[in-house]
């Protein structure tokens, strides 16, 4: 059935398989997709012969779908590394094969004598087709499609068919692809008819832009014709039509025609205009044998003055990378759930998409056509794990930068397959797959050769056949580093400061743009300073943009059978050997495609509308590179905001802006007046937005697409803690170990042995208890922490931080208790330590304010840490107030979602308000979560019991939860342990969180660092009767 021949050769990468053409499924079809018969055989030289019948060894499956996510083998993540000795093109003889059986009926319907093909969209790895038990053809080239002629072998009535699919081809070591391996038949199984009188085999579009008309040029392939036929184009929309009609003698297999289209409505990722297009094949008696049908766009993509065009005027992608996944059916994506990605991207100013690092499902890009995105198409080409093989054995390499391992291992590792002569035909096939299948849609304006796959003779040759096949669209390849081909640059996960180098290198003559095809990896509790990347593609022409690592999380639901628990599983998780771990898990969405903070953070990074307050003057900047800003409303309100932890804030003006012309990449000032805010304590902010005047196919009227605030005026905050002096009408027992307070309203102890309150009491409620009431410094790993921070930070012992009591004074003046301690925090081992003077005042029976100063100190300055990730107080929350998780959380600050030091653009200042249970994100790999920055105070209640108000001297982060401590050793959210109490988090400061899981770490200005002054700052509770 199977030789090496096949599978272990890289010049064999079909049998008998069509020419690949343009996607258009005929009327005359049918689906197979529904429930196969299966069989699982751990190698194919013991899988059932074409002979052998189904019997009850054989299972059911579903098409499409993946073996190992329906009770087969395993599914198994790796980045980088082979999951297979690595011996190009040998794999294992182990080499787990699927057979799948269907039986069909051609339809009656169908005219006689019709051209019957079998059409398969997506098959991982490699497969042998049979029907009626007679060997149909081979394909490999997973995220291709393949059509195979079953003319001659497809009875009338009942044929079975047979498919038998490979785990391991040689085409594994080239699709070695950032994702889950996964096996099987996992797009659509396509049966289809072209009639005997003839058919339209391909056609291809291609458009040219001159001034305000355009020009189609349509190249058509008609096959099988029995007699002259005729061809009828028409072009139209809703307000024009155009057509023309040309003969083909039945010898032509090719025929050429133009059409002129005035004042034509060109396509744009801003403006996707789309004409209908129309081909109609008639025989001699001009009777309709054939008719295709497509979505066309009028655009030309051209290198203008070193800059990558479209229709004459510049771009900049604000783009994300996409994988094809489902959280249950791994590649095998519904189509819905495909439409629902794109018009999430959309809703979130993303105008771009690169499809990494294959070929999408081939309806795909008519939804990209659609709704306006330009695409990076991408052949199904990666080679990464030749990396590997080559670094790990030279232990040099930890110590080489970046550029110096690309040379040290980059060529050598380039030699197994890219620069290896052996394997141009398989190279060559998935550049050819891609460009025939895909080139009529406007939205693919770059074809990109692969990724991670070094560089070399084989990739200059793809360059060429694409260029052959289609001179109309640019060519991207990272691993050309030089663009020796490529038509671009292109960049992963260059610092800012390396993008500012390299333009500066390149001046401003430069021929070729540069692309961050991936940047700020969304791992996890990130990414950061995306406003800064932003900054720098608007600062530097010869930069076109980028497209953020990557758009969603790789996890695969699973449910442990020993407790039932539910999670989303990343490497490992599967027990397989090797894995890559959590590195599946780096989107801006979760697994089940629902957006992470890092996504709303770069929806606010990609605004296509900038915004800046000065002296009462608006400034308005449009971003966009086609339109103007017509097609926005835009909307102001003026917002008061006080001290009273009870008030929501109080809109005292509002209105809408007249919007002047604002042509793409100008400015434009609009005053927006002087407002009377009438307040004395707190804050007045002017909130401007830009709505959607008109829906669109991705977005109801009235949608949000940018937004900016300004403080207006500020009003200094008076404390609400006014001491009221209590200490003489209070029982006060100080003893070596313990204070007491007490009175008939309230109970307040401190712990001398620890410098800590152990509890408060007031009115009967309880508002503290001993679990925590403590300065704190560390925070669970984020996965941007975990590549070189985390190990940084612990080697100073910041994650074991001891406190040492040197004293405590108990002071009872004017009627208020004081309680000043010194305390030495400190790592065992170590000799660094931080001196911390903390003074506990309670001013009022139910009013405490905490003075705090930290000044750090060592033997030597490089014993102390340049950095730390946090800085702040713990607070046990008692049961009264947190009220297991449905107490409620009211804050005056940014939100209403997380925020950090460089990640907190798209947090609003506002006042807000949750269930605490609900203020923690759940990220799929357990990490820091939940911070909100600039926070004047917050306001914790049950709500039939007491509640606790908090500020600080200057504005503070904010968070509560009970998981704080059991989020380090947890794999998964179901293995956070939670603590008996609610924990409040005020924290003076956190370090960033960067995007160091793969990229640069935090930049500097948003780095925690260790002060040699040290830190001073109050924080103020107060009980407050609900």
């Amino acid at each position: 059935m199977v030789s090496p021949s096949d599978i272990e050769n890289p010049s064999i990468t079909h049998r008998d398989r069509l020419p690949t053409r343009a996607y258009n499924i005929p009327d005359t079809s049918f689906l197979l997709n529904g429930i196969w018969k299966f069989y699982y055989a751990p190698s194919p030289t013991i899988a059932p012969a074409p002979e052998d019948i189904v019997d009850s060894k054989w299972k059911d499956i579903t098409v499409p779908g993946h073996w190992q996510l329906q009770g087969y083998g395993r599914p198994q993540y790796t980045n980088i590394v082979y999951p297979f000795p690595v011996d190009p093109p040998y794999i294992p003889s182990d080499n787990p094969t699927g057979v799948y059986e269907r039986k069909f009926t051609v339809p009656d319907s169908w005219p006689k004598g019709s051209q019957i093909r079998i059409r398969f969209d997506g098959v991982d790895s490699a497969y042998h087709v049979l029907l009626n038990g007679i060997d149909i053809g081979f394909s490999k080239g997973s995220r291709n499609s393949s059509e195979f002629d079953i003319t001659n072998t497809v009875n009338l009535g009942e044929n079975v068919l047979r498919v038998y699919v490979y785990q391991w081809s040689d085409g594994s070591y080239i699709e070695d692809q950032d994702q889950w391996w996964l096996s099987g038949i996992f797009r659509d199984v396509t049966v289809l008819a072209f009639n005997l009188a003839g058919h339209i085999d391909d056609f291809f579009v291609t458009t040219e832009v001159s001034g305000d008309s355009a020009t189609i040029h349509l190249s058509i392939t008609t096959a099988r014709l029995a007699s002259k036929a005729l061809l009828s184009v028409k072009i139209e929309n809703q307000d024009t039509v155009y057509g023309t009609q040309i003969e083909v003698d039945r010898s032509e297999t090719i025929s050429k025609l133009s059409i002129q289209i005035p004042n034509a409505l060109l396509w744009t990722a801003e403006t996707p205009n789309l004409y209908s297009l129309t081909v109609d094949l008639a025989d001699g008696n001009n009777k309709l044998i054939h008719k295709i049908s497509q979505d066309i766009g009028v655009r030309e993509v051209k290198i203008i003055n070193g800059n990558i065009t479209i229709n004459g005027k510049p771009i900049q992608f604000r783009g994300v990378n996409r994988h094809d996944h489902h959280p249950l059916f791994g590649r095998a994506v519904p189509l819905d759930f495909i439409k629902r990605d794109l018009l999430l991207m959309k809703s979130h100013n993303i105008n771009a998409v690169r499809c990494s690092h294959y070929p999408n499902d081939p309806r795909f890009y008519s939804m990209c056509d659609q709704i306006g995105l330009w695409v990076i198409n991408e052949a199904d080409l990666e080679c990464h794990g030749f990396y590997d093989v080559i670094a790990r054995p030279e232990e040099i390499l930890q110590g080489m930068d970046y550029d110096q391992r690309k040379e040290f291992v980059f060529r050598r590792a380039a030699d197994f397959t890219s620069n290896n002569p052996e394997w141009e035909t398989a190279y060559l096939d998935r550049a050819r797959q891609m460009v025939l299948r895909d080139r009529n849609h406007p939205s693919i304006i770059v074809w990109s050769l692969g990724n991670e796959s070094f560089y070399g003779c084989n990739h200059a040759s793809m360059y060429r056949l694409v260029k052959e096949l289609d001179s109309t669209r640019l060519v991207h390849y990272e691993g050309d580093i030089q663009a020796e081909t490529a038509d671009m640059f292109s960049m992963m996960y260059p610092s800012i400061q390396d993008i500012k180098s390299f333009a500066a290198r390149h001046g401003d003559k430069f021929m070729k743009p540069l692309i961050l095809c991936e940047y700020a990896h969304a791992m996890g509790n990130g990414p950061g300073s995306l406003k800064e990347y932003l900054e720098v593609f608007r600062e530097l022409r010869i930069l076109q943009g980028g497209f953020v690592w990557e758009w969603a999380n790789h996890g695969l639901k699973k449910i442990n059978v020993s407790d039932g628990k539910e999670f989303y599983g990343y490497g490992g998780d599967f027990e397989e050997y090797p894995h890559d771990g959590t590195f599946v898990m780096d989107g801006l969405c979760f697994s089940d495609h629902s957006p992470t903070p890092g996504l709303i953070e770069l929806k606010k990074a990609y605004e296509p509308v900038l915004l800046n307050l000065k002296a009462n003057n608006l400034l308005i900047s449009n971003a966009y590179d086609f339109v103007g800003l017509e097609h926005l409303d835009a909307t102001w309100h003026v917002t008061r905001y006080s001290d009273d932890i009870k008030s929501k804030g109080e809109i005292i003006a509002s209105g809408s802006l007249d919007i002047p012309v604002v042509d793409p990449g100008e400015t434009v000032s609009v005053p927006v007046g002087t407002f009377k805010t009438d307040v004395k304590v707190g804050e007045v902010w002017l909130t401007v937005r830009f709505l959607l005047k008109n829906a669109t196919n991705w977005a109801n009227d009235g949608f949000e697409i940018a937004w900016e605030q300004f403080k207006i005026a500020q009003f200094p905050s008076k404390s609400v803690i006014v001491a009221q002096p209590f200490v003489s009408t209070a029982s006060i027992d100080d003893t070596a170990g313990v204070l007491r307070v007490g009175g008939p309203l309230f109970k307040f102890s401190f712990d001398k042995r620890t410098a800590r309150i152990s509890s408060w009491f007031v009115d009967g409620s309880n508002v503290l208890t001993p679990q925590s009431n403590l300065l704190t410094f560390w925070r669970a790993p984020i996965d941007n922490d975990n590549p070189v921070d985390k190990s940084y930070w612990q080697k100073f012992g910041v994650d074991h931080l001891l406190n040492s009591v040197r004293s405590v004074e108990v002071n009872r003046k004017g009627g208020i208790l004081t309680v000043a301690t010194i305390i030495d925090i400190a790592p065992p081992g170590l000799g660094w330590k931080f001196i911390a003077e903390v003074t506990y005042s309670l001013v009022a029976l139910d009013k405490l304010k905490i003075r705090a100063k930290l000044v750090p100190q060592a033997h030597a300055r490089n014993m102390i840490p340049r950095d730390i990730p946090r800085l702040g107080w713990e607070f046990s929350l008692a049961k009264d107030i947190a009220a297991d998780g449905d107490g409620i959380a009211t804050w005056f600050g940014k939100g209403p979602d997380e925020s950090y030091p460089d990640k907190c653009s798209a947090a609003r200042v506002g006042v807000f308000e949750k269930a605490i249970r609900d203020l923690d994100t759940v990220y799929e790999v357990p990490q820091e979560n939940g911070n909100h920055m600039g926070t004047r105070w917050a306001y914790i209640r049950s709500t039939a019991s007491r509640g606790l108000a908090v500020r600080a001297s200057e504005n503070f982060g904010f968070k509560v939860s009970n998981k704080i401590a059991g989020l380090d050793a947890a794999k998964h959210p179901c293995d956070v342990v939670s603590s008996k109490d609610w924990i409040l988090r005020m924290d003076y400061a956190q370090h960033g969180v960067g995007s160091q899981a793969c990229g640069p770490g935090v930049l500097d200005p948003y780095r925690l660092k260790m002060s040699d002054v040290g830190y001073q700052f109050e924080v103020e509770l107060m009980a407050v009767k609900v």
